[in-house]
C-alpha cells in the first residue's frame, strides 16, 4: 500500500480549531431553542474568533497580591464571625463541620441547647428587705426605752434592730422646730457629733421616720401649743422630703392621775386625738397609737419603768408591746379618755374645775356649785340653805 501523505502540524492543529469551533456553535445553538422553549431570555454572546493556528495559549499571570488580600479578608471574616458568636455564647454546632474540617461561619443551622445543670434557685433569690431597712425613730427619753429594748433586750431579734435610733431625754418639738429654724442640732452621736433633724435623716439615707415627741412641750405649754409647733415640724419636713415615710408616735400616758407641771394624762389624751385627728387622709403621714393598751386611760403599773420619778416611761414588758404595734402583731384600738380621781375631801381635780381667789367658791365639771356657807346649788337650779330648808324650782 502506498503511504500517504502526511498533513503539515498546522493543517491539523487549524482542523482542530474548526471542529471546536462548530462544536461550539452547536452547542449555543442548542441552549438557545431550549431556552427559547422555556420563554428564558437568552444573553447573545458574540462568538469568539478562532486562535490562529501555531499560536500558543497565553498563560495568566498570577495576581500574588490580589491573592494574599483576598485570603487575608477571608481570614478576618472568619475571626469576626467566630468572636459574635462568642460574644453571643453561640458555638458552632459540629453538624455545620464541613467534610474538610473547616467550620461553616455562616451556617443557618442553630445549635441544639445543652443540658446545664439545674441552679439551686432557692440560693439566688434575694433575700427581701426589712420593713425597718431606711427607717429613722427620733424622740425624747420615752424613744430611748424602745432603743435600749431593741439594742440591748429581746427587741434585737426582730426587724427593728434594722433601724436606727436618734434620742435625747428632753428633746421636744419646740427644739426641732427651732433646727428647721436654723439653730443648732440637738440630736447627738455616740461620737459627740451634734445633728439636727435634717440633718440626722440625710446622714442614714432615711426613707420612714418614726417620731415621737411631746413629752417635754407639754410640761408648761398648753396642748393647743405643742400640737401647732407639732404639726409645724411634720409640715417642713413633708416640703423637705415629699417621699419621706412619716409615723407619728402617740405618747404613753403616766400613773394613775399624776400631774407635773401640766403634764397629765389628761393633756396626753388631748394631744394624742389632736396629733391623730391632724395624721388622718395625708399622704405619706401616719399615726400609731402606742398607748392602746393603757386601756384605762393612764399607764398599768407593771408596764411603768420609773414608779418613783416621773411615771411615764416603759419597762421591757411595756416596750415589747410597743414593739408588736410596730411590727403589726397588734392592731391598736382607740385609747380611752382618763376619768379624774377625786381625792378624799371629795373634790374633783378635772381640769375644769375652779376655785376663785378667796378659796370660798368652787363649781366643779358638773355645773354643781358650794359656796364657804355651806348653802348648795345643782345645776336644775334646786336650793338648800345650811339651815337644812329646800326649795326647789
Amino acid at each position: 500500500m502506498a503511504n500517504k501523505r502526511k498533513r503539515p502540524a498546522a493543517m491539523r492543529g487549524e482542523e482542530r480549531q474548526a471542529q471546536r469551533a462548530a462544536a461550539r456553535a452547536e452547542r449555543r445553538t442548542r441552549r438557545a431553542a431550549e431556552q427559547a422553549a422555556q420563554n428564558v431570555p437568552q444573553k447573545t454572546e458574540a462568538p469568539k474568533a478562532p486562535r490562529k493556528a501555531g499560536v500558543p495559549h497565553k498563560k495568566k499571570k498570577i495576581n500574588k497580591f490580589r491573592v494574599a488580600v483576598v485570603c487575608t479578608a477571608a481570614v478576618l471574616v472568619a475571626l469576626v464571625a467566630l468572636g459574635v458568636a462568642s460574644a453571643a455564647g453561640v458555638r458552632t454546632p459540629i453538624s455545620s463541620i464541613a467534610a474538610d474540617g473547616e467550620p461553616e461561619f455562616f451556617s443557618t443551622v442553630k445549635p441544639q441547647a445543652s443540658a446545664a445543670p439545674a441552679e439551686n434557685t432557692a440560693s439566688a433569690a434575694p433575700t427581701p428587705s426589712s420593713a425597718f431597712d431606711g427607717a429613722l425613730f427620733i424622740g425624747d427619753s420615752m424613744t430611748t426605752c424602745l432603743k435600749n429594748y431593741v439594742t440591748d433586750g429581746a427587741g434585737s431579734t426582730t426587724a427593728l434592730s434594722d433601724a436606727e435610733f436618734m434620742t435625747r431625754s428632753d428633746y421636744s418639738w419646740g427644739e426641732a422646730q427651732d433646727e428647721l429654724n436654723g439653730g443648732e442640732g440637738g440630736l447627738w452621736l455616740d461620737d459627740d457629733t451634734a445633728l439636727t433633724v435634717t440633718e440626722a435623716i440625710d446622714r442614714f439615707s432615711a426613707t420612714k421616720l418614726y417620731i415621737q415627741l411631746g413629752k417635754e412641750d407639754l410640761t408648761y405649754n398648753d396642748v393647743s401649743d405643742v400640737t401647732s409647733t407639732a404639726q409645724a415640724v411634720i409640715s417642713a419636713l413633708q416640703t423637705k422630703y415629699p417621699n419621706l415615710e412619716i409615723t407619728v408616735q402617740a405618747v404613753t400616758p403616766m400613773l394613775e392621775w399624776i400631774d407635773y407641771q401640766g403634764l397629765s394624762s389628761g393633756t396626753i389624751a388631748q394631744y394624742n386625738e389632736a396629733m391623730q385627728t391632724y395624721c388622718t387622709g395625708k399622704k405619706n403621714l401616719k399615726f400609731l397609737n402606742i398607748a392602746a393598751f393603757c386601756t384605762e386611760g393612764y399607764l398599768p403599773a407593771e408596764y411603768c419603768a420609773d414608779p418613783e420619778g416621773l411615771c411615764i416611761h416603759l419597762n421591757d414588758e411595756g416596750c415589747a408591746i410597743w414593739a408588736d404595734y410596730l411590727l403589726g402583731n397588734k392592731t391598736p384600738e382607740p385609747s380611752p379618755t382618763p376619768t379624774p380621781t377625786p381625792d378624799s375631801n371629795g373634790d374633783s381635780t378635772d381640769n375644769t374645775d375652779t376655785t376663785d381667789t378667796a378659796g370660798d367658791t368652787y363649781t366643779d365639771d358638773s355645773g354643781d356649785y358650794t359656796d364657804n356657807t355651806g348653802d348648795y346649788t345643782d345645776d336644775t337650779g334646786d336650793y338648800t340653805d345650811d339651815t337644812g330648808d329646800y326649795t326647789e324650782e
